[in-house]
């Protein structure tokens, strides 16, 4: 699909034509993630129960978030799981990085007498998203440039965040 600049989108980024889109299966949301990563330049927001290794535990999509986190002080990159028993058994590159460069990517869980987490969010810069509202259902609404749905999406994810905390179990496979 050849990139079009959408008149109302962010200046500081080429992208594909915006509209709302409904994404049906892991590949087609997989695909949408990492583009969107891949161009964004400030903000990369993540709630995710499990950090679906398919689309989260790709080299390139790590090192299109090291490049994120890395390329500004003002960078704002945040992931939020269940806990680290969601995530696969045999390690996962993205919380890796997120390990190593603790002071540029934030990893928070979900306190334990909180609801468990049901939904995924992705929030990238001030107008891209992805939204699944079963996280375990292949089926996700996605939108380059969305401002508003962006925003109130954002007020669900910052109310999660408030209540999240680090996951010291992370901590401890790490030393």
């Amino acid at each position: 699909m050849p990139l079009k600049r959408n008149p109302n989108s962010n200046p500081d980024s080429t992208d594909r034509e915006s509209g709302l889109v409904r994404l049906e299966g892991l590949e087609a949301i997989r695909q949408f993630i990492h583009h969107r990563v891949a161009e964004a330049r400030r903000r990369l927001w993540i709630l995710s129960p499990d950090l679906n290794a398919f689309i989260y535990n790709d080299p390139d999509l790590v090192d299109a978030v090291s490049a994120l986190a890395r390329r500004s002080r003002h960078a704002d990159v945040r992931i939020l799981i269940q806990d680290s028993r969601s995530l696969p058994s045999g390690g996962h590159r993205l919380v890796d990085l997120a390990l190593r460069i603790s002071s540029r990517i934030h990893l928070r869980r979900q306190p334990p007498d909180e609801a468990r987490l049901d939904e995924s969010i992705v929030l990238i810069d001030s107008g891209g998203y992805l939204h699944q509202r079963r996280a375990a259902d292949p089926v996700a609404m996605a939108d380059a440039y969305a401002p508003p749905r962006v925003q109130t999406l954002e007020g669900r994810f910052r109310t999660f965040w408030t209540h999240a905390m680090p996951d010291p179990e992370l901590r401890r496979l790490k030393i």
